[in-house]
C-alpha cells in the first residue's frame, strides 16, 4: 500500500513546480510568503525538490537564491521519529546518565528488567501504571530545556543521520495547511508545560513500536524500536500561529 504521506509530499512538490505564484491557491501563496519572508519575490519562480534518505526534511523549496527545508506532515497521530534502541539508548546515556537510561530500559522492556530477560511482559497500559515512578523520573530529566532541545533536534529537525536541518514544519495538504518555523516550535515548547502520564519530551510522547508482550507478534523485532509521536501537532501549530 502506498504511504499517504509520501503521496501528499509528491502532490505538494508537483503543485509548486507546475505553477507561478499568481496561480497558486491562497494557502500555498501564504505559506511561500511566510517561508521566504524578506527574500520573497512574487515575480520569481519556486522550485520544490524531494529530499531522499532517512533525514528529517521531506522537501526543499528554492526561491530567489534561497533554499528552505520543509518537513511535511498529514493526518492525526503523527509519528515523527523512529529509531532502533541500540542506537537511541547510547545517545540517552551520553546526554544524561546511566541511571536515567536504566529507568528508560525498564519502561521500554516492560518486563521488570533492564536487559529484556523478564518472564512476564506487560502491555503499554500496564506499563503506564506499573512504572509510574520511573515515568515521572524520566520526564523530570528529559524536559529540562538543556536536554530537551537536543531531543527535539533529533526527533524533529535533524534526526540521527546527517546534518541537514528542517526550517519549517508544514502540516496539511495543498489546499489547507498549518506551519511554523523551527525557532517558533522550540520557543513554544520551551515556554509551555506539557503534563503526560507517559514518557514525554514536551508535547512529544515515547512508545515502543511493538511490545510483543505475548511473544506471538508477526514482527517481533519491533520490540526493539522506539517511536516518538506528536499527537497534538495540529492543536499546537494553531496555538503557535495564534500567538504570532
Amino acid at each position: 500500500m502506498v504511504n499517504d504521506g509520501f503521496v501528499n509530499e509528491e502532490k505538494l512538490k508537483e503543485y509548486i513546480n507546475s505553477k507561478t505564484y499568481s496561480d497558486y491557491n491562497p494557502n500555498i501563496q501564504k505559506f511561500l510568503f511566510f517561508t521566504f519572508g524578506k527574500n520573497f519575490d512574487s515575480s520569481k519562480t519556486f522550485l520544490a525538490k524531494k529530499k531522499t534518505g532517512q533525514i528529517k526534511p521531506d522537501l526543499s523549496i528554492i526561491h530567489n537564491g534561497i533554499e528552505k527545508c520543509i518537513s511535511v506532515k498529514k493526518g492525526s497521530g503523527n509519528s515523527v521519529h523512529q529509531e532502533k534502541i541500540d542506537v537511541f539508548f547510547p545517545f540517552v546515556e551520553t546526554l544524561i546518565d546511566t541511571n536515567t537510561l536504566n529507568k528508560l530500559k525498564k519502561f521500554h522492556y516492560g518486563d521488570n528488567t533492564i536487559n529484556d530477560t523478564g518472564v512476564i511482559r506487560y502491555t503499554a497500559a500496564e506499563c503506564r501504571n506499573k512504572y509510574s515512578k520511573e515515568i515521572s523520573y524520566l520526564n523530570s530529566k528529559f524536559n529540562h530545556w538543556d536536554k530537551l532541545e537536543h531531543f527535539l533536534e533529533r526527533f524533529l529537525f535533524i534526526g540521527n543521520v546527517g546534518t541537514l536541518s528542517v526550517d519549517i514544519i508544514y502540516h496539511g495538504t495543498i489546499d489547507d495547511g498549518l506551519w511554523a518555523t523551527k525557532d517558533e516550535i522550540k520557543k513554544y515548547i520551551k515556554n509551555n508545560t506539557f503534563c503526560e502520564n507517559v514518557v514525554h519530551f514536551g508535547p512529544l510522547t515515547y512508545q515502543v513500536w511493538g511490545r510483543n508482550e505475548k511473544r506471538k507478534a508477526k514482527h517481533p523485532d519491533r520490540r526493539y524500536v522506539m517511536q516518538i509521536k506528536w499527537g497534538s501537532l495540529v492543536k499546537d501549530l494553531k496555538k503557535i500561529r495564534k500567538v504570532v
